[in-house]
């Protein structure tokens, strides 16, 4: 199939969730379909980084955006029954290249990546469409709205609100409508019932991501993510405040590191504290990953899958997560994995690895053993070929 794949991010490098699951879904479906994008990009140096996906696709269209910009005018738009999440997005130099390529060229799939998306897609016959929702975006304006005060806290639940009904009212434009998980799908249901919905889950590089022997530096603790990332810096700071005390008193001298790029400045300030590492941006978490002891995702506002989880469980480090940080993810609470919510169970948990090397041993083994199972990509996105060859084998 010919396939025009539109994207809101340039999908390189894969370092972060949505890039991560829109570079392998192109990677993959390279290797049996023409695949061209269109995506925005927030700077040049993103533009530029698109050059290294022309392994991959056959022809790319980058629109330049100002993200700003983009603040401002959504402000504008708060009053619009639109989500504002479509005024962001908005680009009438995205719409122009992709106008301007589907006149030239006749595709028979329209690959859209989010729903923010969706607004440069015309309404065209004779060509399938596929949405890939990844999460429910919706949901987590909800969830934001929960952790702020008014009157941003009414702002997130109006967004919430704005998308959720954008979202149902995609489902009849599309022919298929891809989740990433199953609770996604489930939630999307409870939506409406219109939905054509596949569950296509998130994989990861297990030939990349090995785990190595063993070189973990003392009762060390590791967090990743983009940090400025609303749902990451809350649970970072959640972390800090309410659960890292707690382990400290049980091992004084336990070391956290946080590793991820663009650290806001409450962030950074953490770093000011003994035993607290900020790493900022690093091109490979590889090596700061082997020297942990314990990946912790203390996330309160989560959806999907935690692509930070299965990292770790590849590299053979433990996790301790929260059940929201987890709920996208097949692993056995004690066996692949352990939970918790309360931060005096998260801490407990937490320091029973710590001071326990065979649990360490036990738990990682397990859940290395799981990804290699089930969450290699060509494994997850088998299930993407099945539901583009179904489409090959009917008209539009």
């Amino acid at each position: 199939m010919k396939i025009l794949y539109i994207a809101h991010r340039v999908p390189y490098p894969p370092d972060k969730g949505d890039k991560i699951r829109s570079f392998h879904m192109i990677k993959h479906l390279s290797q049996s379909h023409s695949i061209h994008l269109a995506c925005l990009a927030s700077s040049r140096q993103e533009v530029g980084k698109a050059e290294a996906l022309r392994a991959y696709c056959d022809s790319i269209d980058v629109a330049l955006m100002s993200p700003l910009r983009s603040k401002i005018r959504s402000f504008f738009h708060i009053l619009s029954p639109n989500p504002l999440t479509l005024s962001y997005f908005d680009s009438k130099r995205l719409q122009a290249l992709i106008n301007h390529r589907l006149q030239e060229e006749k595709f028979d799939l329209i690959f859209v990546f989010s729903s923010g998306m969706a607004q440069f897609v015309p309404r065209a016959q004779g060509v399938f469409k596929i949405i890939d929702f990844a999460d429910v975006d919706s949901d987590k304006w909800f969830q934001y709205s929960k952790f702020v005060k008014a009157p941003l806290s009414h702002v997130y639940r109006l967004e919430g609100e704005r998308l959720k009904r954008f979202e149902v009212s995609l489902a009849p434009l599309y022919d298929c409508c891809t989740v990433i998980s199953d609770a996604e799908e489930r939630l999307f249901r409870s939506y409406s019932d219109r939905f054509v919905l596949c569950t296509v889950p998130n994989g990861v590089d297990v030939e990349y991501f090995q785990a190595p022997k063993r070189v973990s530096l003392p009762q060390s603790l590791i967090f990743m993510g983009v940090m400025d990332y609303y749902a990451n810096v809350d649970g970072v700071l959640y972390f800090y405040q309410q659960i890292l005390p707690l382990i400290q008193k049980a091992i004084p001298q336990v070391k956290f590191t946080i590793l991820g790029g663009n650290p806001i400045r409450a962030i950074r300030k953490l770093g000011k504290s003994e035993n607290v590492t900020i790493t900022g941006y690093v091109p490979d978490v590889r090596p700061y990953l082997s020297e942990s002891n314990v990946c912790v995702v203390p996330l309160r506002i989560a959806r999907g899958v935690q692509n930070k989880i299965l990292e770790a469980m590849a590299m053979g480090v433990p996790v301790v997560a929260t059940a929201r940080a987890k709920e996208g993810i097949n692993a056995q609470p004690g066996r692949h994995i352990m939970v918790a919510d309360d931060p005096a169970d998260f801490a407990a948990k937490t320091v029973e690895l710590l001071l326990d090397p065979q649990l360490q041993q036990t738990i990682s083994q397990a859940a290395r053993q799981l990804v290699e199972n089930e969450y290699r990509w060509r494994n997850c996105l088998q299930k993407l070929d099945v539901i583009i060859e179904s489409m090959a084998q009917r008209s539009p």
